[in-house]
């Protein structure tokens, strides 16, 4: 599903880059050689309307990411919901937990699709690291006391 916003601009969804010339004087005549691209509204909404369209874009693609892992976790692979807390104040977490499979994986080449359940403020990034063929360690980066992620778990030959 194409959002209609991101057809906003120049009516085909695509970004045209503005070229931007910096204002060129001759040292001596004081005679401006090149003119130079204004920094107008025009031309800095037109930088804006890009950043947004490749947002709404991006979170698109995301959702479709995501999606598609739920799916392959529903049929071949597994859904875990995790619940990680933080006791440790601002600039320190002590997050990291151990989340074991239950199904036990042939190789460690399997993919961890994470998504934060509720409130994302202070959550930081989610980190899946140390993966085995029976579990993985899994935190988050930010200050936040707790946060729930549900992890998709797919491939690995299991």
């Amino acid at each position: 599903m194409v959002l209609p916003e991101y057809y906003n601009g120049n009516g085909t969804g695509q970004y045209t880059p503005e070229t931007w010339l910096d204002e060129v004087v001759d040292s001596i005549t004081k005679e401006v050689i090149q003119e130079g691209t204004p920094l107008d509204a025009e031309h800095f909404n037109h930088m804006e309307q890009g950043i947004h369209n490749n947002s709404l874009m991006l979170a698109v693609l995301l959702e479709s990411v995501h999606e598609n892992a739920r799916q392959v976790a529903s049929t071949s692979g597994e859904e875990i919901e995790v619940n990680l807390t933080n006791s440790k104040d601002f600039y320190f977490n002590n997050s990291v937990k151990t989340v074991a499979l239950s199904t036990m994986r042939s190789t460690t080449d399997y993919r961890v699709e994470t998504e934060i359940q509720g409130n994302t403020i202070n959550v930081g990034d989610i980190v899946v690291f140390d993966k085995q063929m029976n579990g993985f360690k899994i935190a988050y980066t930010g200050s936040a006391s707790s946060v729930t992620v549900r992890c998709y778990v797919s491939g690995g030959a299991a």
